[in-house]
């Protein structure tokens, strides 16, 4: 187990950045006619790609060890959900208010990391997991009418299913290297993001020629996918060098970046509640972010 938690810490800030850009690049993919679900099967084809012309470049071999099977089918599952389900939930609600809805991921994983060592999370965990839950609510709360449920369960899975990946990332990096296992998993679950694309689209991809989408609609896919590329290397490489308990904080940065690209260029304005229910999910970010990181392993 390699434990060089600093280089985790600015490769987990690196990936926040670029990870934080995504949504708003696949809501301008949306804009000028490329689904969510399109922009998803997109970055999957490449990034499968991409990574297995590395890993052959270098001369690693391409196959999953019979140890890290049960960790590469944690990966390969939260990856498609995350995947399918936070870009999809941009095109039901606000990029903003997803954000929020994905971001209680760092409170749910300080909330699980006791669980998985063996002991309960403690008084000071919990309070802080439902002041975050209770910010959520506050965001959501008062306009539940008026959004979309379905992009509000879609973030939600997504929340849910990033904790799983955090783990069976540090998991699986014992054994495999992130071009490895990005190339595998990706390929394992590009069937399905074919299906939920087709699906989607009534058995046709909008992206294929004569779906409408525009120069610039394709120029925003292709960006998603080179931006997914480099966030998720330096994503698990931030696991491959310290625990998930000690990068999972530095994320913070991701909602933030998000929220604020979303309000310059997309022109993404949130009710006043989502504001304060936003501020109040960051501040319990903040807090569990110190309680990860107390128990990190120095590097």
């Amino acid at each position: 187990m390699i434990y060089r938690t600093g280089l985790g810490i600015a490769c987990a800030l690196a990936a926040a950045s670029l990870y934080g850009l995504v949504p708003n690049v696949v809501r301008g993919a949306l804009a000028n006619g490329v689904p969510p679900v399109e922009s998803t099967f997109f970055r999957t084809s490449l990034i499968a790609t991409v990574f297995a012309i590395l890993a052959i470049a270098r001369g690693e071999r391409i196959v999953v060890p019979r140890e890290a099977m049960t960790s590469f089918i944690g990966q390969a599952t939260s990856t498609l959900i995350i995947s399918v389900g936070y870009l999809a939930s941009v095109q039901f609600i606000p990029v903003g208010l997803a954000v929020i809805i994905f971001f209680t991921f760092p409170v749910i994983i300080m909330l699980a990391a006791p669980l998985v060592e063996g002991h309960p999370p403690g008084v000071l965990r919990t309070l802080i997991a439902v002041f975050a839950f209770a910010g959520l609510a506050t965001a959501v709360g008062p306009s539940f009418k008026q959004l979309d449920l379905r992009g509000i369960l879609l973030a939600a899975a997504a929340a849910l299913f990033c904790t799983l990946q955090f783990f069976s990332g540090r998991s699986i990096s014992k054994h495999m290297t992130p071009t490895v296992f990005g190339s595998l998993i990706h390929l394992a679950i590009w069937p399905a993001t074919l299906a939920i694309a087709l699906v989607a689209g009534g058995g046709h991809l909008r992206i294929l020629p004569g779906g409408g989408v525009t120069v610039a609609g394709y120029a925003f896919m292709v960006a998603v996918g080179v931006l997914y590329i480099f966030s998720y290397l330096v994503h698990m490489l931030s696991l491959r060098y310290a625990p998930a308990s000690a990068v999972a904080p530095f994320f913070n940065l991701e909602p933030m970046v998000a929220t604020a690209v979303a309000a310059l260029f997309l022109g993404e304005r949130m009710a006043a509640n989502q504001y304060a229910g936003g501020i109040m999910v960051l501040a319990a970010i903040v807090a569990s972010s110190l309680v990860g990181f107390r128990r990190a392993v120095p590097a």
